[in-house]
């Protein structure tokens, strides 16, 4: 874990659990609700546009019992104006979609 004082109690609070699966990528998922507004609420703030959320440790059986991961607890974080490539291809910059096929797409939503 790299950055200032926040990533410092994250990695402490990871290292608590005394887990290896605390270190495990759970699930990403990406924002795209074009009227979705950070509000601290989870269910909310996963869907602000060009964000990402990155959910790390246990998984439970909503994905499935074969995809079940074991572990002392998880965490999701969210991170805002989001940059993504696919196969070396930019699909966000800073949370704006640069994609040549969804940018009308994005315009039509109002973004």
């Amino acid at each position: 874990v790299e950055g200032g004082s926040e990533a410092q109690v994250l990695d402490a609070w990871m290292n608590s659990w005394n887990d290896p699966q605390m270190r495990r990528l759970a699930h990403c998922s990406w924002g795209w609700h074009p009227q979705a507004k950070l509000t601290g609420d989870i269910v909310e703030d996963e869907r602000v546009w060009g964000s990402s959320e990155w959910g790390i440790g246990a998984v439970g059986p909503v994905f499935g019992e074969d995809l079940v991961i074991r572990g002392a607890s998880h965490t999701d974080g969210i991170c805002m104006n989001t940059s993504a490539w696919l196969d070396d291809v930019q699909l966000l910059d800073k949370g704006i979609i640069v994609h040549k096929d969804l940018v009308d797409l994005a315009k039509k939503l109002g973004k």
